[in-house]
């Protein structure tokens, strides 16, 4: 790689790279790039230049560890066999694609992108990923639960996939566990992902008993609600209160699905559209008062 450039301890330019025909990749999976970011580091590039280098791997060592490349320019999947041809940033793609973005739209970027190897050498891509998230700057729930499934390919972790399909939609850590494990399983946090980002997944997130159950009740409400209303926890609890105070749970999970895709029009616009009034009552209790009422009148209030 760039002959090895001889510069694993010394700081390497784009210009460099580019002279010796190395392109940049970004690890697939790896923190998503977010505009709001990138616009950040896009004003600070042009304003006061870089003001540390942005850290980075051979392709080589990448391909070694069986994690997939995405060119950083163009988004498409870097083919094994082209690995050679990149270094890969693992911290710094936020001010890599700024950097570029200035250079595309002819923005004045002071001075140049700058680039560096780990300093620990014996450091795998996979630890480096997991330490500079959860250390140096750490990430969101979302961004922990992704580098969960990105750093354990060999575990199986569909209560973590579900949260992580719920969280691209905005939804938060907290409702979206809640919809997993069919219960508020509080011990499942930010501290516990990124545990698992190191190797340590606890048995938790293996936990699958209700996660059938859970995805039902996400699916039909998902067809018939609004995410801006399915992200607030009030409305999954509504079912979760019922199904733990049930002395018999079997067939339940049936009836909130038969119950949310019987509701009309009207009943959902009244669900979606409700005010509270300061001082009086909350948007949160009369949704719950709503949907009691509309269950009580389905089921009976003996089964509520």
């Amino acid at each position: 790689m760039i002959k090895k450039l001889d510069l694993k301890a010394q700081i390497i330019t784009l210009a460099m790279l580019r002279a010796e025909g190395v392109r940049v990749a970004f690890i697939k999976g790896n923190r998503q790039v977010q505009e709001r970011n990138v616009n950040a580091k896009w004003a600070s590039l042009r304003d006061y230049g870089q003001c540390t280098p942005a850290v980075i791997v051979d392709g080589e060592e990448v391909k070694a560890t069986n994690l997939e490349i995405v060119d950083a320019e163009t988004g498409k999947p870097v083919a094994p066999e082209d690995y050679y041809k990149y270094v890969v940033i693992l911290d710094g793609q936020h001010r890599y694609t700024a950097y570029t973005r200035n250079e595309k739209s002819k923005g004045e970027n002071m001075g140049e992108f700058y680039f560096m190897y780990p300093l620990n050498e014996r450091v795998s891509p996979q630890e480096f990923l997991a330490e500079a998230n959860c250390q140096m700057k750490p990430w969101d729930a979302a961004s922990y639960s992704k580098g969960l499934i990105l750093l354990n390919p060999d575990k199986k972790l569909p209560v973590v996939e579900m949260m992580n399909e719920l969280m691209d939609l905005g939804v938060d850590l907290s409702t979206a566990r809640r919809y997993a494990y069919l219960k508020n399983e509080s011990k499942v946090d930010s501290s516990m992902l990124a545990r698992g980002i190191k190797g340590d997944v606890d048995p938790l997130l293996k936990k699958e008993d209700n996660l059938e159950k859970g995805r039902k009740l996400w699916k039909a409400s998902l067809n018939k609600f609004s995410i801006s209303l399915l992200k607030h926890r009030y409305f999954v609890d509504f079912f979760i209160g019922k199904y733990e105070c049930a002395e018999n749970r079997e067939g339940l999970c049936d009836r909130f699905v038969e119950f949310i895709e019987s509701m009309s029009k009207k009943d959902v616009e009244a669900i979606e559209k409700a005010k509270g009034k300061k001082g009086v009552i909350s948007k949160e209790e009369l949704v719950v008062m709503k949907l009691n009422e509309l269950y009580n009148v389905k089921y009976g209030e003996e089964n509520n």
